[in-house]
């Protein structure tokens, strides 16, 4: 069996990840400016791209994982192979939830007119969509800092962690 992800995994892993750390920034910078302020509806329109692109790439990746070979287990306890088992679990179901809270805040929104340039500024009022984006928001930062505190130790305790992820360590 092989000890690495295969170059599909690696490449959607690291490109999502950009993406999620993209999104985040862009998502903070624009709710933080005002309504009228050109770069913000820049910011939505890119925000808004980029999260269908990432939910699309979400997919493609979890059918890849799914169907593809996978490498040898590392070296965990029961219950941190659980644990971690169970963080990429729920990283893929925040993914998965940004999406759908991201779309059906647009579609319960005047998103789309103002996006265009045909309204002044968007109105969230009262949505839940749009609070449960900003919690899971929150929430998928959490989830991936405890992704990266689990691989680090890994890596620290027994090694070969990172180098199953990144193509470039030997």
């Amino acid at each position: 069996m092989n000890e690495r992800w295969s170059k599909k995994i690696v490449a959607l892993h690291w490109l999502s990840a950009a993406l999620l750390v993209g999104m985040v920034i862009v998502g903070s910078v624009m709710v933080g400016l005002p309504a009228d302020e050109p770069l913000r509806r820049v910011l939505g329109r890119a925000h808004s791209l980029t999260g269908v692109t990432l939910g699309v790439l979400t997919l493609v990746r979890l059918v890849v994982r799914l169907r593809g070979p996978s490498p040898a287990p590392i070296p965990l306890a029961p219950l941190h192979r659980r644990g971690a088992a169970f963080i990429q679990g729920l990283i893929y179901l925040g993914l998965f939830g940004m999406g759908l809270t991201g779309v059906a805040t647009a579609y319960r929104s005047n998103w789309h007119a103002y996006i265009e340039g045909a309204d002044p500024s968007p109105v969230f009022d009262g949505l839940l969509s749009r609070q449960v984006h900003g919690v899971l928001v929150i929430g998928l930062v959490l989830l991936v800092g405890a992704h990266v505190i689990g691989v680090l130790v890994q890596e620290v305790r027994k090694g070969g962690t990172l180098r199953r992820m990144l193509p470039f360590l030997k």
